[in-house]
């Protein structure tokens, strides 16, 4: 039998492959849609937890490390879902040769040092603690450079910070009535950790808002968390919030002009930290000692003497990273003197850039130098009021790490690189200069 001629046959069978066409094309719109949703529900996920992290930060003083590493990962998540970001060289495109180098030997040498370290396997786990949150913060950044966050991030994130310096102002005025609650709060010293974060947002935060734009809540924001700094126990975020305001009247000279007058200063400061201790002990008369005494002045200056020794003895490698802790331990106590000897237990200097020459050494130092400039540099780049409030942040922030906390600190760390990441937002700006986002973001 043959086969026989159908038009109408070759017409079904055209019509056939039409519905198919039209089913795969709605097939693969539902996978696109799908995939839309889950890319719109990671961003949203990652900038809520940046939203909450200084609520969680004022009820668990140690959770932002962990809230800015779930943070991260949800909006890398999100923007290699979308193809916005691909494991390519494309990744690195726009990073400087120099800057990668910089960054490269800040994150290796901590880890060499390991090998001449007192204790290295507990140095190691500083070593993580430290690298989360700043390998967090650059996730955020390169994120946000190819697809910047949703605009309501900075709003919300504004309202979370007057939340928690609610919660902070209520605990410590009404002295600690949820302590039934958080048996560990056994001390108005335990909000100096969510204060100090408040402290270094508080500028980024605001010159995202936009003073002109919304001025009710960047003066709310503004006098809130300034209240909230001068009610807690943080001489440091106290010290930081000066060191900014002094900054803020500094910033209004020629910018070319205060940044080398700022990187001199910085500089100095780095390199002096071998002396540090015996310079204060000279320098700073009895009676400021005595009226500074509530801070701990005195035992701060024997503290920086006791490690400025050690950092003398070690000048060039430096103890080993993380070994501040253990420094009682470490054969270098038997040559310190016996007055300060005692101090070198307490667990770290009180002192970042004296904890950097202690452990990393002249090396250290060096690196820490680069950054300086780096940030500087930066900053030199930047748009005029991101200018002003960058020179802020940085120098309250060296401020605070002159004469507190340890050097490697989760949260600590965290602060530095939120505050970082915030700074390097840009918001679009109309012929009238008035910022606008596309879709409601940032840009």
């Amino acid at each position: 039998m043959f086969a026989e001629y159908n038009d109408g046959h070759e017409q079904k069978f055209a019509g056939e492959m039409h519905n198919e066409k039209k089913l795969e094309g709605k097939y693969h719109a539902s996978i696109f849609n799908r995939q839309r949703k889950l890319c719109v529900r990671l961003d949203n996920i990652g900038h809520g937890l940046i939203v909450s992290l200084p609520i969680a930060l004022a009820v668990a003083n140690r959770s932002s490390s962990l809230f800015l590493t779930f943070a991260a990962l949800c909006v890398l998540a999100s923007r290699l879902a979308s193809g916005a970001i691909s494991f390519n060289r494309s990744a690195l495109e726009g990073m400087r040769t120099g800057a990668l180098i910089l960054v490269l030997c800040g994150i290796a040498y901590p880890l060499i040092s390991l090998g001449w370290a007192l204790r290295p396997t507990l140095g190691l786990f500083s070593w993580g603690e430290a690298m989360l949150p700043v390998v967090s913060g650059a996730i955020l950044v390169s994120s946000w450079r190819v697809a910047p966050p949703p605009r309501w991030m900075v709003g919300a994130l504004a309202w979370s910070m007057l939340v928690a310096g609610g919660l902070i102002s209520t605990e410590l005025l009404l002295d600690f009535p949820l302590q039934w609650i958080f048996p560990d709060r056994v001390g108005a010293f335990i909000q100096n950790r969510p204060v100090v974060t408040l402290s270094l947002l508080l500028a980024p935060v605001i010159v995202l808002l936009g003073f002109r734009r919304r001025p009710a809540l960047c003066s709310i924001l503004l006098l809130a968390t300034t209240a909230t700094i001068a009610i807690s126990d943080s001489e440091a975020a106290k010290l930081g919030l000066l060191a900014a305001a002094g900054t803020f009247a500094l910033s209004y000279a020629p910018f070319v002009w205060v940044r080398r007058l700022l990187a001199i200063a910085l500089l100095g400061l780095i390199w002096m930290q071998p002396f540090f201790g015996s310079i204060v002990a000279r320098s700073v008369p009895d009676t400021v000692v005595e009226a500074t005494k509530g801070g701990h002045s005195r035992e701060r200056i024997e503290l920086w003497q006791a490690f400025s020794d050690v950092a003398r003895r070690y000048p060039i490698f430096g103890t080993g990273f993380a070994s501040s802790p253990h420094m009682g331990d470490h054969p270098v106590a038997a040559e310190i003197d016996p007055a300060y000897r005692p101090m070198l237990k307490v667990g770290h200097p009180h002192n970042a850039f004296l904890q950097v020459w202690v452990e990393l050494g002249a090396i250290g130092a060096l690196l820490l130098s680069c950054l300086v400039l780096w940030v500087l540099r930066c900053l030199g780049r930047a748009p005029a009021d991101i200018q002003r409030v960058g020179l802020m942040t940085l120098i309250s922030a060296s401020a605070i790490a002159l004469v507190s906390h340890g050097a490697w600190q989760g949260w600590w760390m965290s602060a530095i690189a939120l505050s970082t990441a915030l700074l390097t937002l840009r918001p679009i700006r109309t012929a009238s200069g008035r910022p606008v986002g596309e879709e409601g973001r940032l840009e």
